[in-house]
């Protein structure tokens, strides 16, 4: 299919310009400008709306937690790690939070188990169009999920396992990446390894640092203590949720170490979020730190995205970096911003039309484009059929 939106709003060094084109074929970018002139088989009259990028959540568990069901797929809590859980094993793309989450303007996510233990599964990031979470399925290993501070704690206690203090969980991830780098050994040195073991298997692209350990970490010592397993067995790391990031803005900028931040709209409802503040985002920011923004969906609704973008704006932020914040930022996080994050020629034909400025809240959502697949959700948008 061939798309062009005529007449839009698209941003370019963090200013919106008038007058532009965008045209889609096949499924990629394939022409920005001002003056485009090509036969295509849907044109959209935009009349100086806006066109950002697709939305991107860097941390949710969308399609494992199902809408209305008291069950969910997003952990299996009985068990004391899981690194080789795989989300592509769990997701239902039917689930309506899909809906929703197109219909929030958002393209592509990285989907996760949850943090309810040390070491919880794989990582994968996919578009929410398609039937099948194959079909939209950028990277199946985006790294694997580790948590530190009171959700394992809590859920460790719950389930009466040997460790349940912060000491014994992260001695836990230790001890199993000690296994996992013995038993890459073992198989790089040719040693006859009499049985395969999944976990350990699940945990060799870590180990190689071919994806990053995505640490769950809200207070600043298990920050800390995610760092310090990183550099132990030379992981990459990124900080997930870091509701304390900004009281370590200057080793996470020497480490370089990016953070995935929130839910920012939580109530402070448990004592790690007790130092929350709408100003993190522009305190690592301005420390040099890259920064993307989650709602942790089901942690908040799919929906409150942009809600997040548009509070940090009023604490500070500037537009250009709240909005790079849940488009280029979280593509770069994840490692595929080569692809998505950006309105470029050859990058992936996902594309969200607002009626007004996408970080004003009372902005609509016109029409979505996911790897070239168009969604109207306005009757506002006439489509010309061509040829």
């Amino acid at each position: 299919m061939s798309i062009i939106f005529n007449n839009v709003r698209i941003s370019m060094s963090g200013k919106f310009f008038p007058g532009q084109k965008v045209l889609v074929e096949k499924g990629k970018i394939n022409m920005v400008g001002s003056s485009i002139h090509k036969n295509v088989e849907k044109s959209i009259e935009c009349n100086q709306k806006y066109l950002v990028p697709g939305l991107i959540d860097a941390h949710s568990h969308l399609g494992l937690f199902e809408s209305c069901s008291p069950m969910n797929d997003m952990a299996e809590s009985w068990a004391e790690i899981t690194p080789h859980l795989r989300p592509l094993d769990g997701i239902k793309m039917r689930d309506r939070a899909m809906e929703d989450a197109r219909r929030a303007g958002i393209t592509t996510c990285m989907v996760c188990p949850a943090s309810e233990l040390p070491i919880a599964g794989i990582c994968s990031i996919l578009k929410t169009n398609g039937n099948s979470a194959d079909v939209g399925l950028i990277v199946e290993q985006a790294g694997i999920l580790m948590s530190f501070g009171e959700v394992p704690k809590a859920n460790a206690r719950m389930t009466e396992k040997p460790h349940s203090t912060r000491m014994g969980l992260t001695a836990v991830i230790r001890e199993t990446l000690m296994k996992a780098q013995d038993y890459y050994a073992a198989k790089q040195s040719k040693k006859v390894i009499k049985d395969r073991e999944i976990d350990m298997e699940a945990l060799i692209p870590l180990i190689r640092g071919e994806v990053p350990m995505r640490a769950c970490a809200h207070r600043a010592e298990d920050i800390m203590a995610a760092i310090r397993i990183a550099e132990e067995f030379k992981l990459k790391l990124v900080i997930e949720h870091g509701t304390e990031a900004h009281l370590l803005t200057s080793v996470l900028a020497e480490k370089k170490i990016p953070v995935v931040l929130g839910p920012t709209l939580l109530p402070r409802f448990r004592e790690e979020l007790n130092e929350k503040t709408f100003e993190s985002a522009i305190i690592l920011m301005d420390a040099g730190v890259d920064v993307a923004l989650t709602c942790d969906y089901p942690g908040l609704p799919i929906e409150t995205l942009r809600v997040a973008a548009a509070m940090a704006m009023q604490y500070g932020l500037d537009e250009r970096r709240a909005l790079a914040a849940i488009t280029e930022i979280p593509a770069k996080i994840l490692g595929v911003d080569e692809r998505i994050g950006k309105i470029k020629k050859g990058y992936d034909g996902d594309l969200a039309l607002f009626s007004g400025h996408p970080l004003d809240i009372r902005s609509k959502l016109e029409a979505l484009v996911v790897d070239g697949d168009l969604f109207i959700f306005s009757n506002d948008v006439k489509v010309e059929m061509g040829s």
